[in-house]
């Protein structure tokens, strides 16, 4: 079926939101079951986390690496990379502020935190670098490494904080306390917002200006779209490819860094509860576009940060806003299907069969 130029357009304007609606809609029918009213359920969430003062920051909180990581993830799919390790990418970046935290002393505010946002920076990027190198050079599918490398990156962290990097008076597993010079100042009095949702907000105007203005980003999109295109128009494919992985890296590295640096001030076990894999739905959600990867981050932080506080309200399980999130993704696939039937490009009109005579 084939639609007019308009509908073409709006359809995937549209059906994000459509998406979350759908979400929304059976989301309610699970508080239903659970013996609450979804109008209570949903205003109470909504309301809490984003009407009220703490409960806004708690959002703002829970968005910073949400918004950092999923823009990581949109800046690998312009370039037609699958980036599903930014879970990974999220401890390294964690670890890598930690050591700079912990282990360099002595530097004013103004020079420590940048140095260990950028150590953050690195590590997340080389997590990222690596299946970038290996798709580009080898030929690796980088789905694979990049989704095995979560695990690796989880369980270095785990033994590190286990055993050499450990609190000698922790009871569980962490770090003891990053320098003070190293710590990301607080944004919003007397709560937990810290500086790292500013830095979210920074790197979306920066990558808009890269890929709206930039040579780079015309590059990274040439390839997305067409490689063997770029390939003719001299642009090296492989080099973009690792390019835009350790970017992807970097900025889920950058993630972690603000757990750390901003949250938490030490590095501690399994300190991500699954932003990286959040963030790989945010990404699709937003369809490529930067300004939605905002809004739809607020969206999920929202989710997020006004679980417990419905929970405690209105008698809703956490548990449903999980099914809530998860029936996001999948009425989003669902909608990238049909909309590829709906939206179908015209199709040119079938050569005429070749007619023969007889004599």
């Amino acid at each position: 079926m084939l639609v007019n130029d308009r509908a073409r357009w709006l359809l995937p304007v549209l059906s994000p939101f459509l998406a979350i609606a759908a979400a929304l809609l059976v989301g309610s029918g699970l508080i239903a079951i659970a013996g609450v009213s979804p109008l209570k359920a949903y205003s109470v969430l909504f309301t809490e986390s984003l009407a009220n003062y703490y409960g806004f920051s708690n959002t703002l909180t829970k968005t910073a690496p949400l918004l950092l990581t999923s823009l990581g993830i949109l800046v690998a799919l312009k370039a037609g990379q699958f980036n599903i390790g930014g879970e990974g990418q999220i401890y390294m970046g964690g670890l890598g502020s930690a050591l700079v935290g912990l282990y360099v002393h002595d530097l004013p505010l103004v020079l420590h935190v940048p140095l260990a946002l950028l150590g953050g920076f690195c590590l997340g990027g080389l997590w990222g670098l690596i299946p970038g190198y290996l798709k580009a050079i080898r030929g690796v599918n980088e789905v694979i490494t990049t989704l095995l490398l979560n695990y690796i990156a989880q369980n270095l962290v785990s033994y590190l904080v286990s055993g050499p990097m450990k609190d000698p008076d922790a009871p569980t597993p962490y770090s003891a306390l990053i320098d003070a010079s190293a710590q990301l100042p607080v944004i919003l009095p007397q709560t937990q917002t810290h500086a790292g949702i500013l830095l979210g907000v920074l790197a979306t105007i920066i990558l808009w200006v890269v890929f709206a203005r930039s040579p780079v980003g015309y590059q990274i999109e040439t390839v997305g779209q067409n490689p063997i295109a770029a390939r003719y128009a001299g642009i090296s494919v492989e080099r973009t490819i690792m390019l835009v992985m350790a970017l992807s890296g970097g900025l889920a590295g950058l993630a972690g860094s603000g757990e750390v640096m901003g949250l938490k001030y030490r590095l501690f076990e399994n300190f991500s509860p699954g932003y990286g894999f959040d963030a790989i739905a945010i990404a699709f959600l937003s369809r490529g576009n930067l300004a939605g990867v905002l809004l739809t981050s607020l969206f999920f932080g929202a989710l997020r940060g006004g679980a417990n506080v419905m929970q405690r309200s209105a008698g809703v399980p956490v548990t449903v806003v999980y099914a809530i999130q998860g029936l996001t993704v999948l009425f989003i696939a669902i909608s990238l299907v049909l909309e590829r039937k709906v939206v179908a490009p015209p199709q040119p009109p079938a050569p005429l069969a070749a007619t023969t005579t007889e004599t």
